[in-house]
């Protein structure tokens, strides 16, 4: 596997020239499962030089059938994990079926790290997520227990149906790994007799219920532009000041 450092014209365009992208690294897959009907994961060979918080996002490139393409990625486990990994919701274009195609030993580009959307490792933590929005969050909350975190962490997650539960065995071994650490479920969906979390959209109710007992938290929100938008009006008319909300917006969630 090589390791040299490649470059991809990512940047914003001024006049007719384009700005230089982030330098990365080509890595090699690892793993590729599906982890819902309808969403699938890899991890990655993690380079030795590779260093991010938790947690950043990457823009991964892949050979699709359409050529290369290259998309912004959230980076869906800790730093102190041995592997880089991500997941998406699939598709039909072009760039998730590359992405669900991958098979060990292919090999991919990943340029970064990028973004501010990092764990604050000094105060309670409200994780706030929708669907495949998950996953920097379950990097964050990986990385609180890895690391011994002494600040709670509750994370309200949001899905359709019991079925697409992304990550569902991996946030229980983390509320086992860590004490700090609790799940609060809604499904937006039917759900089965034997369903005993919540049902109905995030609301006021399971935010204060999150919040309940920590000192001065801070929010983090990831998912469609939708979801974020209105977490963030509904956790503002609760008081919550904006240098205490952090968003991540999924965009393309299931067309891209």
């Amino acid at each position: 596997m090589s390791s040299e450092p490649i470059r991809v014209g990512i940047g914003p365009r001024i006049g007719s020239r384009r700005m230089g992208g982030p330098t990365g690294v080509r890595a090699q897959v690892v793993s590729s499962r599906q982890l819902t009907p309808t969403t699938h994961a890899i991890e990655l060979e993690k380079p030795k030089s590779f260093m991010f918080r938790p947690t950043q996002f990457t823009f991964l490139q892949l050979l699709t059938a359409a050529g290369v393409d290259v998309r912004p990625m959230s980076l869906a486990t800790s730093p102190t994990r041995r592997h880089l990994e991500y997941a998406v919701r699939l598709s039909e274009s072009f760039y998730k079926r590359a992405f669900a195609a991958l098979r060990p030993g292919d090999e991919v580009a990943v340029f970064g790290p990028i973004g501010d959307f990092v764990l604050n490792e000094k105060r309670p933590a409200v994780l706030i997520a929708g669907g495949i929005g998950v996953t920097p969050l379950k990097g964050m909350a990986e990385y609180a227990a890895d690391r011994a975190l002494p600040i709670p962490i509750r994370l309200v997650y949001s899905n359709g149906s019991e079925d697409e539960i992304v990550y569902r065995d991996e946030l229980a071994a983390l509320e086992r790994q860590n004490t700090r650490f609790r799940v609060i479920h809604t499904l937006t969906g039917t759900a089965a007799p034997t369903w005993q979390a919540a049902t109905g959209r995030v609301d006021r109710t399971l935010l204060r219920q999150a919040a309940r007992n920590l000192a001065n938290p801070v929010y983090y929100v990831s998912g469609t532009p939708r979801m974020v938008v209105g977490m963030w009006r509904l956790l503002r008319e609760e008081g919550v000041p904006e240098d205490d909300i952090q968003v991540e917006v999924f965009r393309g969630y299931s067309q891209d």
